[in-house]
């Protein structure tokens, strides 16, 4: 019950995270955005987890959902680093 109840306390969380896409998107890309990647694959790990331990209903309903999802947000982050990468902006310029 317990680990049900987390799981929905990081969908809780998934959710604000949604609510401030359009604020996060007005911000630069940074390699801290990395620190997201964490949230999104324990999110969609979790759900797998409990089905194999025999877990079905809802949480076997949302866990394809949040494997995309979280799959999505990695992508997106490694071809953003990438980017900033190829322009050679991802790491600050050295002191001379």
């Amino acid at each position: 019950m317990f680990a049900h109840a987390m799981l929905g306390y990081g969908l809780l969380q998934a959710l604000l995270l949604l609510r401030l896409l359009p604020w996060i998107r007005q911000q630069p890309f940074a390699p801290s955005y990395w620190a997201l990647t964490f949230g999104a694959t324990t999110l969609a790990a979790v759900p797998l987890d409990m089905m194999e331990r025999g877990t079905t209903g809802a949480v076997a309903s949302i866990a394809p959902y949040l494997f995309v999802a979280a799959n999505i947000v990695v992508a997106l982050i490694a071809f953003a680093t990438l980017r900033l990468m190829l322009q050679g902006r991802l790491l600050p310029k050295a002191a001379t």
